[in-house]
């Protein structure tokens, strides 16, 4: 029994021993945390002033007036803003912001010209287009101002449809007069050597008469989204040109007036289509 007593006062007195070094090692390395913090701290606050001390350098009133005649030079309307605010930040009362200021509220003012001028060219696209409304079908109906594409003549053309809450839609119009029939089956347009064939119901889309010694056969056809795309390209070709062929053929190079209808025809589209 006395060897147990013995035994257990020995281990508690290596346990108190044990526990006595723990925590002052622990005070220790407690203390040596504290020093690096209070470096680290002061590096921190030193890095920091380093910092603000290259931020004062880098932003210098003549240095960011420099890069702001570059960004004049370039119309980079973004990085005039970015220079005008550090030199708001930085140099509020300086003679560099005030002239920096005034720089890029011309530019604005010119950006804005710009685009007002665009709106206009764009609205005068569809505003001289000859228009006729319909009112028992709701319809506001565009043509171009050029001429008339009348059924008795040899022309090609597109014209626009649009109810006043829809969107604008277009119709083609390939035509042909003359003496004789042609009988014509298949429509082509082409330019530069790119030919597309224009697909028409003979029965639905055809139409034919005749008067006075001369026959006239026409195709109106709705405009899908490929083939107004095809047709923004065809305006850009040096030479366009439709063919209207069947028991005969008869081939038509589109003159400029033709070419400039379609154009504007497309732009007034456009406008409508997605806004000024």
């Amino acid at each position: 029994m006395r060897k147990i007593a013995l035994f257990l006062t020995i281990a508690l007195s290596l346990v108190s021993c044990i526990s006595r070094s723990t925590y002052e090692r622990v005070l220790e390395e407690n203390k040596e945390l504290k020093v690096q913090m209070q470096a680290f701290e002061e590096l921190k606050v030193l890095y920091n002033k380093v910092q603000d001390e290259l931020a004062g350098y880098k932003n210098a009133p003549d240095i960011l007036y420099s890069q702001a005649l570059e960004c004049i030079k370039v119309n980079d309307r973004n990085g005039l803003a970015s220079i005008c605010e550090s030199l708001h930040k930085f140099h509020p009362n300086s003679s560099e912001y005030s002239k920096v200021q005034q720089s890029l509220d011309k530019m604005d003012k010119d950006i804005a010209d710009k685009e007002a001028a665009a709106k206009a060219k764009r609205m005068q696209a569809v505003n001289k287009l000859k228009k006729r409304y319909d009112d028992v079908s709701a319809i506001s109906w565009y043509y171009n101002p050029y001429f008339t594409h009348y059924n008795n003549s040899n022309h090609m053309s597109i014209y626009m449809g649009k109810r006043t809450s829809g969107e604008p839609w277009l119709r083609l119009l390939m035509s042909y007069y003359g003496e004789d029939w042609i009988f014509f089956e298949k429509a082509y347009l082409s330019y530069d050597g790119n030919t597309r064939e224009i697909p028409f119901n003979q029965f639905d889309d055809k139409e034919t008469e005749n008067s006075g010694g001369y026959v006239w056969e026409w195709i109106d056809v709705s405009v899908d989204s490929d083939l107004l795309e095809y047709l923004r390209r065809m305006v850009g070709g040096k030479v366009v040109k439709m063919r209207l062929t069947g028991k005969y053929t008869h081939d038509k190079i589109l003159t400029s007036t033709e070419i400039n209808a379609l154009k504007d025809m497309l732009l007034g589209y456009d406008v409508l289509l997605n806004g000024e």
